[in-house]
């Protein structure tokens, strides 16, 4: 067996989070007087630190941010859990995959925000590493979270597969030397991953099983 560990990305991979990331930002954006939030900009920039993603939305000077990421984990907190979804087939493919491999995510959201919403869609207790923005000193792209699970793991790069939706993710494992697994439903088009060239490239979530 080639790989041992599988690192998922959450937002866009095993979430589909997008329409309550989008609200939240509104209403922070409302909150600070911003007429509009930039959808295209703001999609394009899930994956990276939340700060990046509010710079790229909303436009704001720096001096703005740290109010404005205030505000976004609040009204993110109000209507995530009930906006926020597995994609089909997730519940049911990590079950499978957790009985040979050991599971990690990856993400750019709070550890604490991870947690909770991980814990609410009933997946929580399947991965043995969760990395959220606080464990680590430089977020996506760089490998710092991939580095992270191989380290408390102790498991090779070369047995570590990434999978995630954004080119962030895929340059993410690239840094890490893993293979690497895009997959097109979520935040970039399949054009977009494969110029990074990763090892595979998925149409659903269940398909990850052809990759090992």
């Amino acid at each position: 067996m080639k790989y041992r560990l599988l690192v998922f990305d959450f937002d866009g991979t095993l979430a589909d989070s997008e329409s309550s990331i989008m609200e939240a930002l509104r209403l922070a954006a409302q909150d600070l007087g911003v007429p509009e939030i930039d959808r295209a900009r703001a999609k394009r920039s899930i994956g990276l630190p939340l700060r990046q993603t509010i710079e790229m939305g909303m436009g704001l000077g720096s001096d703005k941010v740290p109010e404005a990421v205030d505000l976004y984990r609040k009204h993110y907190n109000d209507v995530a859990f009930g906006t926020t979804t597995l994609f089909p087939g997730v519940k049911e493919t990590l079950n499978l995959l957790r009985q040979d491999y050991t599971l990690a995510v990856a993400s750019s959201k709070s550890r604490q925000g991870l947690e909770a919403m991980m814990k609410h869609l009933g997946i929580y207790e399947l991965f043995s590493v969760i990395a959220g923005a606080q464990d680590v000193q430089q977020g996506k792209p760089a490998p710092d979270m991939v580095l992270l699970a191989l380290e408390r793991l102790d498991i090779p790069a070369q047995n570590c597969l990434v999978v995630g939706d954004t080119v962030y993710d895929i340059e993410m494992g690239r840094r890490a030397r893993t293979d690497t697994c895009g997959v097109t439903y979520g935040n970039n088009s399949a054009d977009e991953l494969r110029r990074l060239e990763p090892t595979f490239l998925i149409d659903s979530f269940p398909r990850v099983l052809s990759c090992l």
